[in-house]
């Protein structure tokens, strides 16, 4: 069954301007997940795009401070709902490192990495949402741990 207590959801940011969010995401950890999906919801109201990237650290604010963006050879899925405003399907997109959210096009979209665990590198264990400039539009970022084991009554913070 898909629940909170086993598939923990985390706000990684709240509502706010595209260019708000930039590289203000919280971190979460996989320490204790096969890994995470995280959820971009994005409302276009200028013509200013936004990259989203995803970083890795060994701490949360290692993953914060973008030092280590995902690279080659680590390649994630990604999907994306190019018009969710009136449509619910989402569409692979080819396996990659980033996203770019066209504004000039997309109006309305959702977009989906998954993150594996077992694709961090050097024993790096958090995660974070990377944006670029971002413009006017609303942006919220929620990050969905997958396959999350603990082994005590109450589960452990994911985020710091």
């Amino acid at each position: 069954m898909f629940c909170p207590e086993t598939f923990p959801i985390i706000e990684g940011h709240e509502p706010v301007a595209a260019s708000a969010v930039v590289d203000t995401c919280r971190a979460v950890s996989l320490e204790n997940a096969v890994g995470v999906f995280i959820l971009i919801d994005y409302h276009a109201n200028s013509d200013v795009d936004t990259l989203c990237t995803v970083h890795e650290g060994a701490t949360a604010a290692e993953a914060v401070a973008g030092t280590y963006p995902i690279t080659t050879g680590a390649e994630f899925p990604i999907w994306a709902v190019a018009a969710a405003e009136t449509d619910n399907t989402w569409v692979r997109q080819a396996d990659g490192l980033n996203y770019n959210i066209d504004a000039n096009v997309i109006t309305h979209c959702m977009v989906g990495f998954y993150i594996a665990a077992s694709k961090l590198t050097n024993n790096r264990k958090y995660v974070h949402l990377g944006t670029d400039t971002g413009g006017t539009g609303l942006m919220n970022v929620v990050y969905i741990l997958d396959g999350a084991r603990y082994q005590q009554v109450t589960p452990p913070e994911a985020i710091a």
